[in-house]
C-alpha cells in the first residue's frame, strides 16, 4: 500500500490545484510514465506510485479522482487513462483513453498523450522503457534504468521519476542512483546462479521462501531462454502471495488469460496476480494448462531445498446419454 503520507499529499494537491498522476511503482515503464507526466506539468503535479493489486483490492486509491492513470488497472475516477495491458479496461467516466494492447509499453502511449514526441529526453526514456517492458534489453542504458528502478526502495521511486524528468539519463549517473543500480546488478547475478540449479522442463513452477534477494521476472526470463515454455514463480508478499507468470512465444499460452482467472492481469507472455489462497490459485492455473499435477521447486536462500507435488483434480465432461433411436457409430 502507498504510504499514508501519499493520501494527505493527494488531498493537498487537490486543494492547491495540482494535477495528480497514479502510475505503476515496480517497473521501468511505470517510472518513465511518471517522469513524462512530471516533465509535462513542470513542478505543478503530484505522482503517487502503486501496484495493480492495490487498486483491485479496493484501497483508498479508488476514492480520488485522478487526472492521469498510467500502466495500471483503471480506478473508478480516472479522467485520462493510459495503458497497454489487455486486461485493464478504462473507467466509464474517462474523458481520454490511450489503450493499446499491441504497444510495447505504456510510455509509448504516454509520450503521445503528453505531446512530448519532439522532446529528446522524453523520446530516449520511452525507447528504454520499450526495451525493459518487452524483456528485450539490448543497451547498457536500458539495463541501468531497469536496475535503478528494481534496486531502489519503493518510497524513493517517485524521486527517481522526478530526477529522470529533469535530467534524463544523466540522473542514472548520480551517486545515489548508482548505488541502486549496483544493488540490482548483484541481485541479477544471484538470480542467474539460482537458475543454474533448476532443471529445464516445459513447465517450471518455483516457490520462493525466506530472504532470497532474487528477481522473479529475471529468473523466469532466464529459464525461458534456456528452454522452458511456461514459468511460474510464487513469492510471499505482505501476508499474501504474488504469482508471476511467464511464457515463451512458441508456447501457445496466454499468461494474461491465466492471470485474469485468479484476479490478476498483464501481458500475453508476462502477467501476474496477488492471491490469498495459493493452492487454489495454482490448481486453477494447472487446470488451464491441462496438468494433472504440479511439481513445485521450493527455494530457500539460494538453494532448491525440495520439490512439492500438488495434485489437480480435472473433472471430465459427462458424456451425453444416447436418446432413443441413436446408435453408436
Amino acid at each position: 500500500m502507498p504510504p499514508i503520507r501519499d493520501f494527505f499529499a493527494v488531498i493537498w494537491a487537490k486543494l492547491t490545484g495540482k494535477k495528480t498522476c497514479l502510475s505503476h511503482s515496480s517497473d521501468a515503464d511505470g517510472i518513465v510514465c511518471a517522469a513524462l507526466f512530471l516533465r509535462t506539468v513542470q513542478g505543478k503535479g503530484l505522482v503517487v506510485l502503486a501496484e495493480p493489486y492495490e487498486i483491485q483490492g479496493g484501497s483508498w486509491l479508488n476514492i480520488f479522482k485522478w487526472d492521469y492513470v498510467l500502466d495500471l488497472p483503471c480506478p473508478p475516477k480516472a479522467l485520462v487513462f493510459i495503458d497497454h495491458h489487455r486486461t485493464n479496461k478504462p473507467s466509464p467516466i474517462a474523458k481520454e483513453v490511450y489503450h493499446d494492447p499491441t504497444a510495447p509499453s505504456a510510455a509509448v502511449l504516454a509520450i503521445k498523450a503528453f505531446r512530448l514526441e519532439n522532446d529528446p529526453i522524453a523520446v530516449k526514456l520511452v525507447e528504454l522503457a520499450n526495451e525493459c517492458d518487452t524483456a528485450n534489453i539490448n543497451s547498457y542504458e536500458a539495463w541501468d534504468l531497469n536496475d535503478a528502478v528494481k534496486g531502489s526502495p519503493r518510497d524513493e521511486r517517485a524521486r527517481l521519476a522526478k530526477l529522470l524528468s529533469e535530467l534524463g539519463l544523466e540522473a542514472l549517473k548520480l551517486p545515489e542512483v548508482q548505488k541502486w543500480i549496483a544493488r540490482n546488478r548483484e541481485r541479477r547475478e544471484r538470480t542467474r546462479q539460482l537458475a543454474d540449479k533448476i532443471p529445464i522442463e516445459d513447465n517450471i513452477f518455483i516457490e520462493l521462501n525466506g530472504e532470497n534477494n532474487i528477481s522473479p521476472r529475471n529468473l523466469m526470463i532466464t529459464l525461458e531462454k534456456r528452454g522452458a515454455k511456461v514459468t511460474c514463480v510464487v513469492a510471499p508478499k505482505n501476508g499474501k502471495y504474488k504469482i508471476h507468470l511467464g511464457s515463451r512465444e512458441d508456447s501457445g499460452v496466454d499468461c494474461s488469460k491465466l492471470a485474469s482467472k485468479i484476479g490478476g492481469g498483464g501481458h500475453k507472455y508476462a502477467a501476474g496476480a496477488t492471491v490469498n489462497d495459493l493452492n487454489k490459485a495454482l490448481k486453477l492455473i494447472a487446470k488451464k494448462l491441462g496438468l494433472k499435477k504440479l511439481k513445485i521447486h521450493v527455494v530457500k536462500g539460494m538453494e532448491v531445498v525440495g520439490i512439492k507435488e500438488l495434485k489437480v483434480r480435472i473433472r471430465r465432461k459427462k458424456r451425453k446419454k444416447l436418446s432413443q433411436g441413436e446408435v453408436k457409430s
